[in-house]
């Protein structure tokens, strides 16, 4: 089984979509870097005060982070959504699954493969956000607080992953793409729009809503847990509702949530290992 994981581990690096993603990112890191720079500047020559620096500071950040977790979701999605039906189309499936290894052992190898790999790129792209805010733009983290955001940051693109890689066993490549990239912006979008509503008072039809949209794709609720535990819990819950406009987090998702996603993931999973034995190849 270790030598399908280290394939899937060359096969990826292989694409140009990996090449691509990384040049892009390094492009958005220099870029992010040299903009909190700048406006730091601009906030010591104003002189603003430490806690409306503070604020500037964890505004910038969320947004760093919010366009790493883009930049993750679009590096899973054009890197996994044709894994099956892909290499089934150019016969490269066939002759690896010829072999004396059961079918969903192979399946497990490939989900392990790409997630280790898209592990190391969003821990490299959190940590680099992170340190950029920390040392050009001064605000204050907790390693402990860093480290739960992180692995919940981890989480999400592997969640996409395991949607992504399922949807590969049933539909084309192309239309694989197409239909967890909507699903995605979906729940991109009802995390936004929750934060949004937000000021203008409780809404149940709305509440509703935005909970079946977390549980149709959790991808998006375990981002904003991950922020609330990078920033320290409970002190940013507060401060999040009132000053960040879409990116707001009017609530958090709780301890049994989490549960659900890991019951969600293994549950794809089995799906997917399922359907893999049961396809005509």
């Amino acid at each position: 089984m270790t030598m399908y994981i280290m394939a899937t581990f060359k096969e990826l690096t292989r694409k140009k979509v990996f090449l691509v993603t990384l040049i892009l990112t390094l492009v958005f890191l220099v870029l992010f870097a040299f903009g909190i720079r700048e406006l730091s500047s601009v906030w010591e020559q104003n002189r603003v005060s430490p806690a409306e620096a503070m604020l500037n500071g964890m505004v910038l950040m969320i947004l760093g982070l919010f366009f790493s977790q883009l930049l993750a979701a679009f590096f899973v999605l054009f890197s996994t959504m044709g894994t099956i039906t892909g290499e089934q189309e150019n016969g490269l499936l066939l002759a690896v699954a010829a072999r004396p290894i059961p079918r969903w052992k192979l399946y497990l190898a490939k989900w392990l493969g790409h997630a280790i790999w898209i592990s190391v790129y969003s821990t490299v792209l959190f940590v680099s956000v992170v340190w950029v805010a920390n040392s050009l733009a001064g605000l204050p983290v907790l390693i402990s607080d860093l480290l739960r955001g992180a692995v919940l940051f981890l989480w999400m693109p592997l969640l996409l992953l395991t949607l992504t890689m399922l949807g590969s066993v049933y539909l084309p490549m192309l239309g694989n793409g197409i239909c967890s990239a909507l699903l995605y912006g979906f729940a991109l979008f009802s995390g936004l729009v929750e934060g949004v509503s937000s000021y203008g008072g409780n809404h149940p039809a709305l509440d509703k809503f935005f909970l079946l949209t977390g549980l149709l794709l959790p991808t998006d609720s375990v981002y904003r847990r991950s922020l609330y535990e990078a920033f320290g819990g409970a002190d940013f819950a507060g401060l999040a509702t009132s000053d960040m406009g879409p990116f707001s987090m009017p609530s958090v998702p709780s301890n049994s949530y989490l549960l659900y996603t890991v019951g969600y993931a293994l549950f794809l999973l089995f799906l997917g290992c399922r359907a893999f034995n049961r396809k005509d190849l």
